[in-house]
């Protein structure tokens, strides 16, 4: 066992351990911060596959911007009190066996599609500057659309939340 595994180890139980305390706490917050702690796990899994461009993705976006959301959605909701913001476990049971289900048969197709663990040699020219020239090279209009789109949704947003009262 050498130090990669004992990391891959370490990291995994990263990303179950906090989404185990996610399912059983009534605390959105503390949820929440669980959810954060198992993407950067998550993150740091992909670091070890030398999936580096996948690592800064799953911070910036996931981590960063999902959380930052389901942080102020959470905020921002009237409470009756001043009491915490707590949730109801309604079918702990049937949760739990859907996600075993999914879990196994997950397991079984990963083991079945003969991927395998290799440290691959990284190129002279690392992925995220492949993936950065290709995008302002071949693949510029399909960026840029791409873009527009991200605005426009943005200024929908920002549209319907004045036009409801909540801005």
């Amino acid at each position: 066992m050498g130090i990669s595994d004992v990391f891959a180890a370490f990291f995994g139980l990263m990303v179950v351990v906090p989404v185990l305390y996610l399912m059983f706490t009534k605390n959105i917050i503390r949820a929440a911060f669980a959810f954060v702690i198992s993407l950067l796990g998550l993150a740091a899994t992909y670091v070890l596959l030398h999936a580096e461009l996948m690592a800064v993705v799953q911070i910036m976006i996931y981590a960063g911007g999902v959380i930052v959301l389901l942080i102020f959605g959470i905020m921002l909701t009237k409470r009756v009190s001043d009491e915490g913001v707590f949730t109801q476990h309604r079918s702990v049971v049937l949760g739990g066996t859907v996600c075993a289900v999914f879990f196994l048969l997950l397991t079984k197709w990963t083991l079945s599609s003969g991927l395998t663990w290799t440290n691959a040699e990284v190129s002279d020219m690392d992925q995220v500057r492949k993936i950065g020239v290709l995008f302002l090279t071949d693949h510029l209009i399909a960026f840029e659309v791409i873009a527009f789109l991200l605005l426009g949704a943005l200024v929908g947003a920002a549209f319907l939340a004045k036009k409801s009262g909540n801005a």
